[in-house]
């Protein structure tokens, strides 16, 4: 009997019993924790895919797998092969795998000492010199470590070995994979990271001006809006008497009759409604600043409708909870996207159509074409800058052709 003989069959032997696990004891632990039939076959597929494809080509067996090895995973087996995008859909199974185990998801950090004081001292420079938002915070440090991970590894981050090819390969390796404008805020975002470093004194200018753009050719800079018809079939594809269903109402009405971002609805609070008041209070996760916001009467139904009907009871005081399993986590603006992207199915909409800033834009946009200021539009939006508000609100340019004067003769 060969040695590579005995490896294969213990190889076989580890993975049958992986998809036994998956197929028994994985399944019945999902269907005790209340998920439904089809996200548990979704799962089951997808680790069956990802546990036939370790044993043939990485010799391991899925149980064996720790929080630091799902990235590399995804990558070797989703991202080269076949796109982010597909990759996206396989997370959420090993993270549900990886609980089942009762393994941590988290990654062991090997970051070294010093490049960790690097990403430290740029958090606190991003708060005390830049007054950014924690969102904005938050995407810098992640792309400003993946740069550091990726040329320096463990070791110290020594900023006189770096070259500007060092910037294009990493541009090629991790922007090359997502949409253009994930590209740009990557790239953005090492930018300036590698302009606080020039700032220290530990670089030249070139490292900074070496990072590339990427073009955004044949895409809009601003979303097209909704008409008039298109919103109120947004609003009448909201049917179905079911509890998710007066939630998704809820939170997309947030959005056309307020204009909040999808963070916004997703950080209310049960207190923050003010029925008898007439308000809506709302902290923006981006900004930092709460502002009162006013109650239509059909948004200030819809929210008291959900939480009579709908909204779980539980110890959480979000206003908008999960319907469904894992309902101890908060939801997410992953739920609002989601619930939109669902109502633009179900209306038929262009499939480009996925975000909800184009409901923002349109509440801006409406507000604009009847006259309001846009001094006050940007107090709705939660903007401090004009400029910022200038770009949401488009202007109808069918109505301005009634007010131009005829070309003289």
């Amino acid at each position: 009997m060969s040695v590579q003989g005995s490896f294969r069959r213990r190889v076989a032997a580890a993975l049958a019993q992986d998809l036994s696990i998956i197929r028994g004891e994985f399944a019945a632990r999902m269907r005790a924790q209340g998920y439904r039939a089809h996200t548990i076959g979704l799962y089951q597929r997808s680790l069956v895919r990802i546990a036939t494809w370790l044993a043939a080509h990485r010799r391991r067996n899925l149980s064996s797998i720790r929080g630091d090895d799902v990235c590399l995973i995804l990558n070797d087996l989703f991202v080269r092969r076949y796109g982010c995008r597909t990759m996206t859909r396989h997370r959420p199974a090993l993270h549900r795998w990886l609980d089942f185990l009762g393994v941590s998801r988290r990654r062991a950090d090997t970051m070294h000492a010093a490049s960790r004081r690097w990403l430290d001292d740029f958090g606190r420079f991003l708060v005390d010199a830049n007054g950014l938002s924690v969102h904005t915070r938050i995407y810098r440090r992640r792309y400003a470590r993946q740069f550091l991970k990726w040329r320096f590894g463990t070791g110290a981050a020594r900023w006189r070995e770096v070259t500007a090819q060092d910037i294009w390969r990493f541009a090629e390796r991790f922007a090359g994979c997502v949409s253009s404008s994930s590209a740009n805020v990557m790239l953005g975002s090492l930018r300036a990271f590698l302009r606080y470093v020039q700032l220290r004194g530990a670089c030249g200018p070139d490292l900074a001006a070496a990072v590339p753009g990427v073009a955004n050719y044949g895409r809009s800079i601003r979303p097209l809006v909704l008409s008039e018809p298109q919103g109120r079939q947004l609003l009448r594809s909201f049917r179905k008497n079911d509890p998710a269903v007066h939630r998704d109402y809820a939170m997309v009405l947030c959005l056309v009759d307020l204009g909040l971002r999808a963070s916004d609805v997703a950080s209310l609070r049960l207190q923050d409604f003010h029925r008898a008041e007439g308000f809506l209070e709302v902290f923006s996760a981006k900004t930092g600043h709460r502002r009162q916001m006013p109650l239509t009467d059909r948004l200030a139904a819809a929210i008291a409708n959900y939480i009579q009907q709908a909204r779980p009871a539980g110890v959480s005081d979000q206003l908008f909870l999960r319907i469904h399993p894992p309902s101890d986590r908060p939801l997410g603006t992953e739920i609002v996207r989601g619930a939109v992207r669902r109502a633009y199915a179900r209306c038929g909409f262009p499939v480009a159509w996925t975000g909800t800033h184009r409901l923002r834009h349109t509440f801006a946009t409406r507000l604009y074409s009847r006259g309001v200021d846009l001094g006050q539009i940007a107090d709705l939006l939660g903007h401090h800058n004009l400029e910022s508000t200038n770009r949401y609100a488009q202007v109808d340019l069918k109505s301005l052709r009634a007010l131009a004067q005829p070309w003289p003769r």
